[in-house]
């Protein structure tokens, strides 16, 4: 649900950036209504909660274990960082090279994994970045 301050975390694995663009991109039909996009499907996220102005994606081409690693770089890195570390440890249980970071929406964890033959993405969970 939409919640000021707080930041959800998903990561995972694609096999390209492109991919990864269309994994994340709404589509519309040519009356001009929006088609969810399979992201938003997969872990059954209302798109109307969600900014697309507040969501960072990134793909890197060598996968990591390392979560500082991973999340070097995204907004407000000093905390988020940190309390992301709470609800897993620095070393991952397998290397990713995907991370997809939804700011003011706090997912409700109903889904927590997603495991497709092109892709695979698993929910971390939210922490306040402010």
């Amino acid at each position: 649900m939409e919640k000021e301050g707080v930041v959800s975390l998903w990561l995972g694995n694609m096999e390209s950036e492109d991919f990864l663009e269309d994994y994340f991109s709404i589509k519309y039909t040519d009356d001009g209504d929006s088609i969810p996009s399979p992201f938003i499907k997969d872990f059954h996220i209302c798109m109307y909660d969600i900014d697309e102005d507040f969501i960072e994606k990134e793909f890197y081409l060598k996968r990591s274990d390392n979560l500082e690693a991973l999340l070097t770089g995204c907004s407000y890195e000093e905390v988020v960082i940190p309390q992301m570390k709470r609800f897993a440890s620095n070393t991952l249980e397998m290397k990713y090279n995907t991370i997809i970071m939804i700011y003011n929406y706090e997912y409700s964890g109903e889904i927590t994994n997603k495991n497709e033959n092109l892709y695979e993405m698993k929910y971390i969970g939210a922490v306040s970045y402010k």
